[in-house]
Parts: C-alpha cells; sequence; structure tokens
C-alpha cells in the first residue's frame, strides 16, 4: 500500500491514500470511497471493499469494468455520469447513481457534486467534451475535496466555493501544464493540492510532482503533496 494521509474533519479523521495514475481511496466515518478503480486488483489488499465507488468518465484509465467488477462488495453502490452508465453491465445498473454536470446528491451524509470536467484549448476538446464527464466535490463534515478528473482550468471551477484538498491532472496532451494547474489553484485555494494522472503511457517520463512544487510563490498557502503514483 503506498503512502496515506490523513485529515482531521469534523466527524472524525478522512484518510486518503493515492493509489495509481487517477486512482485513490478515502476512507471517512465508517465509509470507504474508490475513485476510479482501475488496473491489478492487488494494489487495494488491506482495504475493505468500497461502500462507494465514483466513476468520472469512461476512458480506459477511469473505467476498467474487469477491475470495478472484481473490487464491488455485495452493498457498494455507484455514482457516475451518463456516458458511463450506458457501458455498465446489467448486474451494475441497479446500484449506480446517474449524476450530470451541476448536478447535486447526498450519499450517506456526504453532499457531492457533479462538477464539469473538460479540455478548453481548442486543439485538446476531442480528448474530453464538456458536459461527457464529470469531476466531483465532496464535502465531509465541512472539509472539501476536489476531484478535478481530466480538465484544463475552467469557468465552473470559479464557483467551488472553499476547497481543502483539490487533486488536478498534469499530462499533456490529454490534460494540464504545472502552468495550468497553478491556475486552478488560483482558482479555487485549496490548503492541499495532489497533482496525479501526471505520465501517460504510465512508463514515460512526463512532469512530476515537484515541477508544480517549483512554481507556487514562496509564501504559497497551498501544500503541494508530493507522492508517488507510478
Amino acid at each position: 500500500m503506498t503512502q496515506r494521509d490523513t485529515y482531521e474533519t469534523a466527524k472524525g479523521p478522512l484518510a486518503i491514500t493515492p493509489i495509481h495514475h487517477a486512482t485513490f481511496v478515502m476512507e471517512w466515518a465508517g465509509e470507504t470511497i474508490y475513485c476510479d478503480p482501475v488496473g491489478d486488483t492487488a494494489r487495494f489488499a488491506g482495504f475493505p471493499a468500497p461502500t462507494l465507488v465514483i466513476l468520472t468518465h469512461h476512458h480506459g484509465d477511469h473505467l476498467d469494468l474487469e477491475t470495478l467488477n472484481a473490487v464491488l462488495g455485495d452493498d457498494t453502490e455507484i455514482i457516475a455520469p451518463k456516458i458511463v452508465y450506458d457501458q455498465l453491465p446489467e448486474n451494475l445498473i441497479a446500484r449506480t447513481t446517474q449524476m450530470a454536470n451541476g448536478e447535486l446528491t447526498r450519499w450517506h451524509d456526504i453532499p457531492i457534486r457533479a462538477v464539469a470536467m473538460y479540455n478548453t484549448t481548442p486543439d485538446r476538446q476531442k480528448y474530453h467534451e464538456k458536459g461527457v464527464g464529470n469531476g466531483y466535490l465532496f464535502d465531509f463534515a465541512g472539509t472539501t475535496v476536489y476531484l478535478a478528473s481530466d480538465t484544463e482550468p475552467t469557468p465552473e471551477m470559479d464557483d467551488l466555493g472553499r476547497i481543502d484538498i483539490a487533486f488536478f491532472p498534469m499530462n499533456l496532451p490529454y490534460t494540464m501544464t504545472p502552468d495550468q494547474v497553478v491556475t486552478c489553484i488560483a482558482k479555487t485555494a485549496p490548503r492541499y493540492v495532489y497533482p496525479f494522472h501526471y505520465r501517460f503511457p504510465f512508463d514515460k517520463p512526463g512532469n512530476e510532482p515537484s515541477d508544480l512544487t517549483a512554481l507556487l510563490a514562496e509564501g504559497s498557502k497551498t501544500e503541494i503533496v508530493e507522492r508517488d503514483w507510478y
């Protein structure tokens, strides 16, 4: 298991564990949330079965039906956008809540908002079109976590309010440069930022979390949480 980070909330600790690329696990108040579970199921050894699975979009580094079926527990629920919902096998439909950009739900005392994720640079818009996939904003008793997913800086980020913890992708041509992530940080003012999704293919050298740390102004109120996702 990779490093687990713990953050205090008004209702107990929130544990966050990076798994690989765009996959991570959040544990809070008896709930275990898998975000975009993909790849080797051995990476989830030591974790309980998820009570909730969050799916952002349909690309293969975010949606893996074989892995998804393997990690689900008997009572696991799923939240996903329509493009993912439409690809799920019949046995998973009944346990899945479909969410569109801008919608808000409350799951087990956790407000969850679906946030638009998309490319804005003209020659990159083909990778992620607006309205197709979801980022998500979670509220753990007042501690907010923003999973941006595959996106560039967007106007929707200006309306998210106070962010405690954010996950921003950082690879071209599919998502952002480190400088664009700095723009996202300026828009959302998170206390902690996890750069993730920073290599694709996974064995191809690319941006590193330290590249983002080097760009932040001295005295920044945002801490870059550098973890090894690969």
